[in-house]
């Protein structure tokens, strides 16, 4: 551990204390220190390989993250299951210009677009370590680049506390566990198509914490905290999958799901993110990943309406509810601020696609430029959200969707016509309750 001063708040970069190769860390805070500042981040994110490789393009190297946890003690505060598809709709969760500039480095993304003056399509032309080859390292063995993890974005407790002080909490620790061996759809082995031959090793992370040496300071930050508590919203998680319709032109498919996971609990927002059950429909002939791939995104679907009934009445009005790609987007945008998006990107097989989006490598060194073409990345980011506000006694989830009557074939993805994985991502509210003793609970709201 190393430390940097300034007198009032000095900042230490942690080693774990139990480190496993493609296994789990596990970061312990020092409850000597008065109390840590909420900024907490994770530096050096990612694997190394025996090849050059890519990660995923949309999530980054926060891909190889398969759970992650903030404890006190046995106590869990906050935790995120299935990070990487909840993080993959947070790439999108900025505006172009921040994604372009800062995200995708600090991340190792391929997300935020500009115009290629050499074709007028839109384009992600510089990548951090580029070496003319479209792909996030630097060319060469075990050289594969590592990112910066904000645990904000994990952890929403940390936004509802002014500081984390160690008499509240003496036993903090962070634990991350990874994808014991990353699969193509998280690190792809450049130009080879896939990592079959690739060996990856997740790299030890570093946790980067602020911590308050002054005594008054952490008197005043903690004081509203050691009255009153603090109330937020955890992001909690549940899943469930649809069916795939018959392959036939214009054969519908309902899919109806009754949601237990959040029954007895206030929520707020709902995000739905709809994956595909076989990621293999994602990956053409030659093994190249097509377009983000299968982490992350969440798949246009031909005519699909999307309606929720909560406590026994429609959210939507009408009886599909929301039935409009735009409307759809309309209503993300509205409930989560600026998204980051491009023509095509809600739409499903857009036939203009092509003429509009090319993140084909410069020199089709990332396993051909063609696995990143429009029409890969047509429909990949077709989110559905809604607007819950209540508490749980009841939540019915319905999506219904057309075939197209086409089977997936090499080079494009007809998520209208397979078997689909729902995830389902509720702001659930939750509060911190102080007792007399100085001892805390932790509460749904």
């Amino acid at each position: 551990m190393s430390s940097y001063n300034n007198g009032d708040v000095h900042t230490e970069y942690i080693d774990p204390q139990i480190y496993v190769p493609n296994g789990r860390a596990s970061f312990s805070l020092d409850a000597s220190n008065l109390a840590y500042l909420p900024n907490l981040r994770m530096l050096n994110v990612g694997v190394s390989s025996s090849a050059p490789g890519v990660y995923n393009r949309l999530v980054g190297s926060m891909s190889v993250i398969r759970n992650i946890r903030l404890l006190d003690g046995r106590t869990e505060l906050s935790a995120l299951r299935n990070p990487a598809q909840y993080l993959g709709f947070k790439s999108q969760q900025r505006t172009n210009a921040d994604n372009k500039s800062t995200a995708s480095w600090f991340k190792n993304s391929v997300v935020g677009l500009e115009i290629n003056e050499l074709n007028d399509k839109l384009d992600h032309l510089y990548v951090k370590n580029d070496t003319n080859t479209g792909q996030p390292n630097d060319g060469t063995a075990d050289a594969t680049d590592v990112g910066y993890l904000d645990l904000m974005e994990c952890f929403p407790l940390l936004g509802a506390l002014p500081c984390l002080p160690t008499d509240v909490f003496p036993n903090l620790r962070v634990e991350v566990e990874f994808h014991s061996q990353p699969s193509a759809q998280i690190v792809v082995r450049s130009g080879k198509g896939g990592v079959a031959a690739t060996t990856t090793t997740s790299v030890r992370p570093i946790l980067v914490a602020d911590v308050v040496e002054n005594p008054e300071l952490v008197r005043a930050l903690s004081r509203s905290l050691k009255e009153s508590g603090a109330r937020w919203l955890e992001i909690e998680n549940d899943r469930f999958n649809a069916a795939a319709p018959a392959l036939e032109a214009d054969k519908k498919k309902v899919s109806s799901e009754q949601s237990m996971a959040f029954i007895g609990k206030r929520v707020e927002r709902l995000l739905m993110c709809k994956t595909l059950q076989d990621t293999a429909l994602t990956v053409n002939a030659a093994g190249d990943v097509l377009g983000y791939g299968n982490v992350g995104t969440s798949q246009a679907l031909q005519a699909q309406t999307t309606q929720v009934r909560l406590n026994g009445k429609n959210v939507f009005p009408g009886f599909n509810g929301i039935s409009r790609p735009m409307e759809r987007l309309a209503l993300v945008s509205d409930e989560y601020g600026a998204c980051s998006a491009y023509p095509g990107s809600n739409l499903y097989n857009w036939t203009l696609a092509d003429s509009m989006v090319d993140l084909g490598a410069p020199s089709g060194g990332d396993g051909g430029g063609a696995s990143r073409t429009g029409k890969t990345l047509c429909g990949a980011l077709s989110y559905d959200c809604v607007r819950i506000g209540a508490k749980v006694a009841d939540l019915q989830i319905q999506i219904s969707r057309t075939s197209d009557g086409t089977a997936p074939a090499d080079g494009t993805v007809r998520a209208s016509n397979v078997a689909l994985i729902v995830d389902m991502f509720a702001e659930v509210d939750k509060a911190m309750v102080m007792g007399r003793d100085g001892q805390y609970r932790i509460v749904y709201a």
